[in-house]
């Protein structure tokens, strides 16, 4: 049936198929090629690591502010923040890559960044010494 279509088939709807396929599957390839080097997600940050990347950015930028203007979430998920001189900063990953998880130590993967609510968030952003003025949802 395969050969009776093909033979079926005149010269101008060859070319035709042709440069559907040959188009079709060059959209599939660059649409991978994005998909696989350029696709990002966010990537949520520690505790830890937002107060390191909030000092990094005082000490190369000799930022003045003294607080964190704006925190970032996602998902109840610390995801970056903002800066009152203006600086943003957004914690990302390829969609390709590992999601790293946090643990105290390698045998017992016991603390997660996921926030029940703001009280909690207000808690644990206070015993790292950072302060904040606002959250926005992302």
């Amino acid at each position: 049936m395969c050969v009776e279509l093909k033979n079926s088939l005149n010269g101008e709807e060859r070319k035709m198929l042709n440069i559907i396929m040959v188009s079709s599957f060059a959209i599939l390839g660059a649409y991978s090629i994005w998909f696989f080097f350029k696709a990002q997600t966010y990537q949520p940050l520690g505790l830890d690591e937002l107060a390191l990347m909030w000092k990094t950015h005082k000490q190369k930028t000799e930022c003045e502010a003294s607080n964190i203007d704006t925190l970032l979430l996602k998902n109840n998920e610390i995801v970056g923040y903002k800066c009152s001189c203006g600086a943003n900063y957004h914690q990302k990953r390829l969609v390709t890559q590992r999601v790293h998880t946090f643990t105290k130590n390698k045998l017992v993967p016991t603390i997660t960044n996921r926030f029940t609510g703001i009280g909690e968030l207000n808690k644990s952003i206070e015993q790292v010494g950072l302060n904040y003025s606002h959250i926005k949802q992302i």
